[in-house]
């Protein structure tokens, strides 16, 4: 059933329009539905200085509930992902000291992000995130004999950045001696736009001057993509994704 109003609350609700309220103050100040106080204003017309005032508290009522609503947003968002992290904790327990699982892990992530044979000779991979490049760095190490002297690692950076500071940072993470740093010059197409993300440290491109070692690993991401899409009737191959080297980074063997 609808509440019926008596007239002197109506009134109430008129004066308060005339001061030059908004509909939504008057419904929270009386307890009156918003379309109920519109029903009975929408009548009045109200002055320019009563439209600025409507319009200066909608703005100081946004200015208050913004960040409110953002950190509701973000509370709401970092309890999703904890559900999320605590249904894949099982994963932790997956035994890393099998050589043949974490050489399929390499072989996939090589097939996403690294070059591919023929169009490069050499293993090639690039990533801006440093947990991927430490991961892929020590995989390698740890499943396979990396000769040392074949590893170098170049760096994509934008105009701004500090040459010296991304060097030292990317050696630390790949424990590859600066000395073997492949010089790069900054991308153009960044001058004159400042760096927005402060903890952006550029792109890693870890190299290894080993045919074989490439093609292993592209091989291992083609079989067990190949295997997957087969067992689909409807399911299509990953498309992944070729790395362009830009010439002045190409690597040059060191004699």
């Amino acid at each position: 059933m609808s509440t019926i109003y008596s007239g002197k609350i109506k009134q109430k609700a008129r004066d308060l329009r005339y001061k030059g309220w908004s509909m939504g103050e008057i419904s929270l100040k009386m307890k009156i539905p918003k379309n109920t106080v519109s029903a009975w204003v929408n009548d009045i017309r109200l002055t320019d200085k009563q439209k600025e005032r409507i319009k200066k508290k909608i703005t100081e009522s946004a200015a208050i509930g913004r960040p409110l609503a953002v950190a509701a947003n973000r509370r709401k968002i970092e309890r999703w992902k904890e559900v999320i992290r605590n249904s894949v904790k099982h994963f932790e327990n997956i035994p890393i000291e099998n050589p043949e699982l974490g050489k399929l892990i390499c072989g996939i992530l090589y097939l996403c992000e690294g070059a591919k044979y023929p169009s490069s000779r050499y293993l090639y991979l690039g990533n801006s995130d440093p947990k991927v490049i430490s991961f892929f760095i020590n995989a390698l190490r740890r499943y396979y004999k990396i000769d040392e002297n074949k590893l170098r690692f170049g760096i994509g950076y934008r105009w701004d950045q500090n040459y010296q500071k991304l060097k030292n940072y990317w050696s630390r993470i790949t424990k590859i001696s600066k000395s073997k740093c492949l010089n790069s010059i900054p991308d153009i197409r960044t001058k004159g736009k400042p760096t927005l993300r402060k903890d952006y440290m550029g792109i890693c491109r870890i190299i290894y001057y080993n045919t074989t070692l490439q093609f292993e690993l592209q091989s291992i991401g083609e079989t067990i993509m190949e295997k997957w899409s087969r067992r689909g009737s409807n399911s299509l191959p990953l498309p992944c994704h070729g790395s362009a080297l830009p010439g002045e980074l190409r690597p040059r063997k060191s004699s």
